[in-house]
């Protein structure tokens, strides 16, 4: 009975793993600094998409967020897999 929980358990274990890495990510690379801002954003009419600055952390930072969807894309077919052929 617990082996066949075992998949839903490390399912949900990498979503908070992902979550807490992606809240400590947002927090260092500044998304949350301006509340202030972001509260009016949805009310402006302005072009918000601006030229990037960091062109070279950027393409890092897409790569890490790849590599987290591909892993947990694996981890939710695994777990899709043991529950649909157990």
């Amino acid at each position: 009975m617990v082996w066949g929980l075992l998949p839903w358990f490390s399912l949900m274990i990498a979503g908070l793993v992902a979550s807490v890495a992606l809240l400590f990510w947002g927090h260092r690379s500044g998304q949350f600094a301006d509340q202030e801002r972001a509260r009016y954003l949805p009310l402006r009419d302005e072009d918000l998409l601006q030229p990037l600055k960091r062109k070279g952390a950027m393409v890092h930072e897409v790569y890490v967020l790849a590599g987290l969807m591909a892993a947990l894309a694996i981890v939710c077919a695994a777990a899709l897999g043991v529950a649909l052929f157990r």
